[in-house]
């Protein structure tokens, strides 16, 4: 089981590097489409900087604001929702494989204790 719970790990630290660059990644293009599809919106929620990886706190606002499903004044094209779905999707695949390092981690390490 040790051995199960080791390997699990491992391939879960293998993974998650790969998908949290693919999630900045995405989540870059969808700042980018959110400015060019929405640049009134864009400029009234973050302000008017661009978009760029050193900003991605910003980015994520935006994220969270079609995230929440709150009216943001105006609908939003469907290419960006479609942005969005792809962002969300590798989020929300970073963050499982993340969970399962993190359990997988806690029960390896509590049944080698000899609990």
């Amino acid at each position: 089981m040790s051995t199960l719970l080791a390997t699990l790990f491992l391939l879960a630290f293998i993974a998650i590097v790969p998908l949290y660059a693919m999630y900045f990644s995405v989540l870059l293009d969808f700042g980018r489409d959110f400015q060019r599809l929405h640049p009134d919106l864009y400029e009234r929620l973050i302000g008017a900087d661009p978009p760029s990886f050193f900003s991605s706190s910003r980015t994520y606002k935006l994220f969270r604001a079609v995230q929440s499903g709150k009216d943001v004044g105006e609908p939003l094209q469907p290419a960006l929702l479609a942005s969005y779905r792809s962002t969300r999707k590798y989020l929300l695949a970073a963050l499982s494989c993340f969970m399962v390092l993190l359990f997988s981690g806690l029960a390896d390490s509590f049944m080698s204790s000899g609990a």
